[in-house]
């Protein structure tokens, strides 16, 4: 006997040969439309609150997915939600930050995640932009919904 055959045969048991492989599923794509549903942003005299609704669709969970939060440039962080963290912030003031990602999890085909943050306001009156991006692992059919911005009230 060939001293390679048992290794060969223990194999194929391992693998199951001789059992049919299941059918795949016909008309059947591997796919979650993550989208941002909302995005809210609330100011106080002292500071600025973003409410931001991940929703996921078409056919899959939504895995691994993730939320991207662009902050206005000079805000500092008062609150972050469940499973985020914010980007490193220079030495000297430790509460400013650029980005804040958060980890979402699995999001069940027709669930959604709901993220909450709080930050300073910025120092200067000019307009600033508040954005925000949603991405999974899961292939996305519709990607242009992924992201949505705002300019603070």
């Amino acid at each position: 006997m060939h001293p390679s055959r048992p290794a060969s045969i223990l194999m194929l048991v391992l693998l199951g040969a001789g059992n049919p492989l299941p059918a795949p599923r016909q008309g059947r794509i591997w796919q979650a439309d993550i989208q941002v549903r909302t995005l809210e942003i609330t100011k106080t005299k002292t500071n600025m609150s973003a409410r931001v609704i991940v929703y996921t669709e078409k056919n899959d969970d939504a895995r691994d997915a993730r939320l991207l939060i662009l902050l206005p440039v000079g805000v500092g962080i008062e609150r972050l939600g469940v499973g985020c963290a914010a980007s490193a912030g220079p030495s000297a003031v430790p509460a400013l930050r650029a980005m804040v990602l958060c980890d979402l999890g699995i999001i069940e085909n027709g669930g959604y995640r709901e993220v909450a943050i709080t930050t300073t306001l910025p120092v200067e009156p000019l307009p600033k932009r508040f954005g925000v991006f949603a991405y999974s692992a899961t292939p996305d059919p519709a990607p242009g919904n992924n992201y949505a911005e705002r300019t603070i009230p």
